[in-house]
């Protein structure tokens, strides 16, 4: 009976607590709408194009302890730029790093590459895209707005204040948390307001309130903000269609993502392109076949999304939203007074999400869609060597992959054939400005005309002396073979050697996992070099061919 007493006394005085900070009018966090009850779609099981590999195992780690938080990679004339914590734009070019712009102020307690905890006056650029109209960078920082930076002469102009009133589908109010921006041919600007409630040092609590994101469109000429979506949950990427017929926004919250139409007979209307996505969709890399979607929070059934949890559940949603604001206003409060690194740290760890960054699972994904909102075909990692994927870079063959938490810039090899970027698609890619060395134009132009070549492995055994032994060679003969055979090589002491007179071809056939087979040219070595790669070693596997009665051997 003690027990249950006990018990019971406890369960009274949750509920008491419950009711007087939930019913209480006027206590914080405040809102743009009430808390109000929605349901999100299923999580999709990982099948199909979304079954799990290990393709993004063994990261390498270039820049290692030289970069935080790499938020957003465009690339340029052999450039990567990014966005990185203390709110500087920097360029890269081999091991060489450059500083390009800052729009925030200094940071006073910026002492080691750790301390972030002035992220709001320091700033933090989370969107960037080349202008289609000059050599000048558009910047999206979550704290600062939508700033213009000529590169050449270094002048900032802002385009978006945060303190300015900006139109909403229902409610105007100011933007909170500007996330990512994507030019068109005619310079105009398409960017998202992910929070019209929070700023990014308070991210964990649009996790508890109603959606408030936004989708704009900046019309330079009259200098205006159009909203386009508005009660999104958690705006995020923004990528514009090939032909510009239409733009794809990530819904982060709701992991979904939301398509608008800027032409045709649909033009001005919005849709889900996909949902259901097994996690929570950051930025978006767009190219002319699709999408890279990466996913900066994996979710399965054992690691639930905390956005979903309670979207059920409004007065839990506020009553949690509550007490954490609660839990650390008295912080809050010191730090007002006295500012210090230790109130700092604590409201950081509180509202900016490293609390819950227990539930991050272990595996990492990068989506991969075509334009009709298809999956098909995604990658993943669970050595943990790439950590939280917020952003794709496909590069010189390679995938460069930036991330909110990471202390280095991870590389690997691109799973898909990478196509010639030219001059007049420079508004739509996040390698904008590439032009094609001349070195690689002969390459380029026999892969994209020699014909299909099918080959069928017949295995045979090189020779051996007795003193130096050497490795077995496989012989490929150019008659025919199956379309589902794969050829996929990983670091061994195999070598591929062709049985014909014919002069080698300069391409190899890959096949990651869950991709389609594509065939990729030999190019120069990736624009990141002389730099140690912190990375684990490639793990030895057995070579699978299949011999010419159709089965599989291992050597």
């Amino acid at each position: 009976m003690g027990l249950l007493y006990g018990l019971g006394i406890r369960a009274v005085n949750f509920i008491v607590v419950f009711l007087i900070v939930c019913l209480i009018p006027g206590l914080p966090p405040r809102t743009t709408f009430p808390f109000v009850g929605f349901k999100l779609a299923a999580n999709k099981d990982l099948k199909g194009a979304l079954e799990p590999n290990h393709h993004l195992d063994n990261a390498e780690r270039l820049l290692n302890n030289r970069v935080y938080g790499p938020e957003c990679l465009i690339a340029r004339n052999n450039e990567i730029y990014m966005g990185i914590h203390g709110g500087e734009v920097i360029k890269v070019n081999g091991d060489h790093v450059t500083h390009v712009t800052k729009l925030g102020q200094a940071c006073e307690f910026l002492f080691t590459v750790e301390d972030v905890f002035e992220e709001s006056r320091c700033g933090r650029p989370l969107g960037l895209a080349f202008d289609t109209k000059g050599n000048n960078l558009i910047i999206a920082d979550a704290y600062y707005g939508i700033w213009l930076v000529d590169l050449k002469t270094k002048k900032k102009q802002l385009l978006v204040s945060p303190q300015q009133e900006l139109p909403g589908k229902t409610i105007n109010r100011p933007a909170k948390l500007f996330n990512d921006v994507a030019v068109d041919k005619e310079g105009n600007i398409y960017w998202t307001d992910s929070s019209s409630d929070f700023l990014l040092q308070d991210l964990v609590f649009t996790a508890f309130a109603n959606p408030s994101g936004r989708l704009f469109k900046y019309d330079r000429v009259k200098n205006e903000n159009k909203v386009l979506l508005d009660n999104l949950y958690f705006a995020n990427g923004v990528a514009l269609s090939p032909e510009e017929d239409f733009l794809v926004v990530a819904e982060t919250g709701a992991s979904r993502l939301m398509k608008y139409h800027l032409k045709g007979s649909n033009a001005g209307k919005g849709e889900v392109f996909v949902e259901g996505l097994p996690g929570l969709p950051d930025n978006l890399t767009p190219n002319e076949d699709g999408i890279w979607v990466p996913l900066i929070l994996s979710v399965d059934s054992q690691n639930p999304s905390l956005f979903a949890i309670f979207t059920e559940f409004p007065n839990l949603r506020l009553f949690l939203a509550r007490i954490l604001y609660l839990f650390e206003a008295p912080f809050r409060a010191i730090n007002n007074i006295y500012p210090n690194r230790f109130s700092q740290r604590f409201v950081h760890f509180i509202g900016h999400g490293e609390s819950v960054s227990f539930m991050i699972p272990k595996r990492a994904t990068i989506v991969r869609l075509d334009w009709d909102g298809n999956i098909v075909g995604s990658l993943h990692g669970f050595d943990k060597s790439v950590g939280a994927a917020c952003h794709v870079l496909e590069f010189n063959d390679y995938l460069y992959l930036g991330s909110p938490f990471n202390r280095f810039l991870a590389r690997v090899k691109s799973p898909v054939q990478k196509k010639p970027m030219l001059q007049a698609r420079i508004n739509n890619v996040r390698y904008e400005g590439m032009e094609i060395e001349p070195s690689l134009k002969p390459r380029m132009e026999k892969t994209t005309t020699a014909p299909p070549v099918v080959t069928k492995p017949i295995v045979t055994h090189a020779r051996s002396t007795p003193t130096t032994p050497k490795p077995p060679v496989i012989s490929v003969k150019t008659t025919g073979i199956p379309s589902a055979s794969t050829t996929t090589t990983t670091p061994t002491r195999t070598s591929l050697k062709s049985s014909t007179t014919e002069k080698p071809s300069t391409t190899k056939t890959v096949k990651s996992p869950s991709m389609e087979e594509t065939r990729i040219p030999k190019e120069p070595a990736p624009i990141i070099e002389n730099i140690p790669a912190d990375n684990v070693a490639p793990k030895q596997e057995k070579l699978k061919v299949i011999n010419k009665h159709g089965k599989h051997v291992e050597l």
